[in-house]
């Protein structure tokens, strides 16, 4: 009798396990990985993905089994097991009340301990490790089981809904298990330190995010270094500029950047010079779109793609031109900056010696700001660029050699062009000091 309930002990240990590995596994699974297997034919991957869709009702399958089986154990086990330990208890010189009392204290700290580590830790930390593996072995017994007690399911959980709400408590459902912005940002920076992502990957599911919020004036090259050609110039005459520059699309004004006409492309110009080299650029001009500064980037990348345009003009409130934005200024908020054959690649900061830089205009305030920590450097603007923050901070004071010190960080324009500041020596006095 003693062997028949050891092994009723053993079995309900193992399907303890199995219940125990369905629940955790049922919790990590990903859909997206079982919709996969399923595509590829993958046995028992079609009711996986039900078990998931399902979840609630499955989990307190679970959840039961794992009640049934740990009430059978604790009803027979202390028992079996004291039998099985009163010979060496009994062997004691102690009175019969105490040994008793030590071969049952014995006795659950045993099937306890088995129970605990082979019916419920072992079998959890295998599914968390494996869960398509678990979901796909477990998903016909766990769907059969489920039939079984189908009623007594559909009434726990009714029961539950209906004492939750007695106290306040709001039950939720697998349909409204979803993450935030915030919280998918903190689960792909997880994965990437524990190395199940690349560097490059987490940049650019962060980029994204930043990029559903971010406005266009944040990325645009604003008005003071837009290269512009006048309507009245001819092919011949516009396409060496355009060469010089180094660029393939450019706005066409009338008299001033607020009075743009359109915009020509490279490539459209060479072709007409064969026809006509003598035509006017007004004539060749194409229809811009215009944006407003504060439109956000993903909106200006959806009109420019209705439109089938990869350029837009940026302006302000009151209709004046502020800068122009490129779809590669748009994709590369994503993907980074992009170099293509025309472009030579160039360091932004190039160290000098004794703790000096030579830094390009056009360099981010972000990037400035980390590599030298400076706190305080923030453009009152919003100007996102070096180039940019001269101009807004200090207006029309900024000509060659002029400089101003922040931190004991001191920036020295190099290169003015327009009051377009081109590039800038940096000194850090800290260092030194």
């Amino acid at each position: 009798m003693v062997g028949f309930k050891l092994i009723l002990i053993a079995i309900m240990i193992y399907i303890t396990a199995l219940f125990v590995a369905a629940e955790f596994a049922l919790v990590k699974v990903r859909s997206s990985k079982l919709e996969q297997l399923a595509a590829s034919g993958t046995k028992n991957a079609d009711l996986g993905l039900h078990l998931v869709h399902h979840l609630d009702d499955y989990l307190s399958a679970c959840q039961l089994g794992i009640t049934l089986t740990t009430l059978i154990i604790g009803g027979i086990g202390e028992e079996t097991v004291r039998t099985l330990l009163s010979p060496l208890v009994s062997k004691l010189p102690m009175s019969n009340s105490i040994t008793l009392t030590i071969s049952i204290v014995l006795s659950y700290f045993l099937v306890t301990f088995v129970e605990v580590v082979i019916g419920e830790l072992l079998p959890k930390s295998y599914s968390i490790a494996n869960p398509e593996k678990v979901v796909l072995g477990i998903a016909k017994p766990l769907h059969f089981f489920y039939k079984l007690t189908y009623l007594f399911i559909k009434l726990l959980n009714h029961s539950a809904n209906l004492i939750g709400k007695a106290f306040g408590v709001h039950m939720v459902g697998e349909a409204e298990e979803t993450l935030s912005e915030e919280e998918l940002i903190l689960v792909a920076a997880d994965s990437y330190s524990k190395g199940e992502i690349n560097q490059e990957e987490f940049k650019y599911i962060s980029n994204i995010f930043e990029f559903d919020e971010r406005q266009v004036k944040e990325i645009m090259t604003n008005r003071l270094e837009m290269k512009v050609l006048d309507y009245d110039l001819t092919i011949e005459e516009a396409i060496p500029k355009i060469i010089d520059v180094g660029y393939s699309r450019f706005p066409v004004i009338k008299e001033s950047k607020d009075e743009i006409m359109g915009y020509v492309t490279l490539q459209q110009l060479v072709r007409s010079s064969y026809i006509d080299k003598n035509r006017l650029l007004a004539e060749e001009t194409a229809k811009p779109i215009f944006v407003m500064e504060t439109m956000v980037v993903k909106d200006v990348l959806k009109k420019m793609q209705e439109e089938h345009k990869h350029i837009a003009m940026v302006v302000d409130e009151y209709g004046g031109t502020v800068g122009i934005v490129t779809i590669e200024d748009i994709i590369e908020e994503i993907v980074g900056d992009i170099q293509d054959e025309l472009d030579t690649e160039k360091e932004m900061i190039q160290p000098l010696g004794h703790h000096e830089y030579l830094v390009e205009g056009k360099i981010e305030l972000d990037e400035i700001r980390h590599y030298f920590d400076l706190k305080d450097l923030e453009d009152p603007n919003g100007n996102v660029t070096l180039s940019g923050y001269f101009t807004s901070v200090y207006s029309n004071e900024v000509e060659k050699g002029f400089s101003f010190e922040i931190e004991g960080v001191v920036f020295t324009a190099l290169l003015v062009r327009q009051t377009v500041v081109e590039r800038v020596k940096i000194k850090d006095t800290r260092a030194s000091a």
